[in-house]
């Protein structure tokens, strides 16, 4: 078979070793089943709660990307495999994994809050046209995870059954959630859709969060949910700003201060600073970089020219992040202000909470890859689909070094194995 072509280019090397030890497992989860549809009748809803079940369902190994089955052996083979490709990728650069597979799809579900009882029931019914995780096909082994935040009840998280090469899955199961009454107009349902790794973290499919307090529960809710990218719910604090306008066309933007910002790492506190976007305005200011602190103060002046009939389709959007010394750059929270409601004459100054606003319609288009992770994603997949080099997709014996390098990224990855099995 031919060579892979890509425009990022690596060496790869072998390098024996008799140190190390370790090996990879798979993470076990507790799901629920139980048949049935949700109704709006008491006698219905006690029906369901006492068929609710837990089980565990055996693992079975099914056909690859051209229908053929495979053997537990060969099966274990493909996965060391891959599991081993993207790891190397992952160490390469860290954001080839976090973008990988856009969140997609759907899924069906139906909810019912039933008062007597103060329970919320969440029937999952069914997916559809989910994003693929299987780096040499166009499936996926997708499982869908429920949770309640907050979670005063602390009843965790539920997990569905585990449905393997599909991006169609049908669930059918319900779980039920503790919830007082006077809680449900704050409680947020959380609805994860992952695809299982057997060798490796789950691969993460899409997320949607449904604000309870929205929806009428005096009946039966059954409705298609969009998946979007992964929500930041532990993102809290304030930004300090003033805005004010000066006749004919100048926008002035003050950033004074934040607050109770969230410390991410227990082992350094962050480095905030603010960076200043107006979509459609290619001039991008940031802050001074603030050390160690979870109350920075700036007091830093930017001007934009704006002309005043502008305003009404114009909008701020302003965003806190965490300059990290060594490795990704980490969001602290957005900010968006419509400009469309600013006073020219009396401006504003306030407190605006921080939010994490990937997934607003006009924010979301601010998130993109960089060319480099983009064609480290296209190599991967080629990869994968070829089954190359062979250094990779063999049989693991014994112990080893594997070792990439990007010559045009400038960044290298290892991964050992020991005893046939990478760590």
């Amino acid at each position: 078979m031919g060579s892979v072509s890509s425009s990022t280019s690596y060496d790869v090397k072998k390098n024996n070793t008799a140190s190390g030890s370790g090996s990879a497992t798979a993470t076990s989860r507790n799901r629920g089943d139980a048949p049935g549809d949700v109704s709006g009748t008491d006698d219905r809803v006690d029906k369901l709660t006492r068929l609710m079940t837990s089980h565990k369902k055996k693992r079975r190994y099914p056909g690859d990307a051209f229908g053929v089955d495979r053997d537990d052996e060969e099966f274990d083979g493909q996965q060391e495999s891959m599991f081993i490709l993207k790891q190397l990728y992952k160490r390469m650069d860290p954001a080839v994994m976090k973008s990988l597979g856009e969140a997609k799809g759907e899924v069906k579900l139906s909810l019912k809050y039933d008062r007597r009882r103060q329970m919320l029931l969440v029937k999952v019914v069914n997916a559809r046209d989910l994003s693929a995780k299987d780096l040499r096909g166009k499936a996926s082994d997708p499982y869908v995870r429920l949770d309640l935040v907050p979670d005063q009840q602390s009843e965790g998280a539920k997990t569905t059954s585990c449905k393997h090469m599909t991006l169609t899955p049908s669930y059918n199961e319900i779980f039920t959630f503790s919830s007082e009454p006077e809680a449900i107009p704050d409680t947020l349902l959380r609805v994860q859709i992952w695809s299982q790794d057997t060798m490796g973290k789950d691969d993460f499919m899409g997320e949607r969060i449904i604000e309870l307090g929205t929806l009428d529960f005096n009946e039966v809710i059954t409705s298609w949910y969009q998946m979007q990218q992964e929500t930041d719910l532990d993102i809290k604090g304030h930004l300090e700003l003033s805005l004010t306008y000066r006749l004919p066309e100048t926008l002035k933007i003050t950033i004074h201060s934040a607050s109770e910002l969230v410390c991410r790492d227990s082992d350094k506190m962050p480095h905030p600073y603010v960076k200043v976007v107006l979509p459609g305005i290619p001039k991008v200011e940031q802050t001074k970089i603030i050390k160690g602190t979870l109350h920075p103060v700036w007091e830093e002046e930017y001007e934009y020219t704006i002309p005043q009939e502008e305003l009404q389709n114009r909008y701020l959007v302003l965003h806190v992040l965490d300059k990290a010394l060594v490795g990704d750059t980490e969001a602290m929270g957005q900010v968006y202000i419509d400009l469309s409601n600013l006073d020219i004459h009396h401006g504003y100054s306030g407190s605006f909470p921080l939010a994490d606003l990937k997934n607003s319609d006009r924010v979301r288009t601010k998130w993109s890859q960089t060319t480099t992770v983009q064609e480290f994603r296209e190599a991967m997949y080629a990869h994968a689909v070829y089954k190359y080099p062979k250094l990779i997709f063999q049989k693991h014996k014994g112990n080893k070094v594997l070792t990439v390098h990007s010559r045009k990224a400038g960044s290298s990855a290892k991964i050992r194995i020991v005893n046939g099995m990478p760590t």
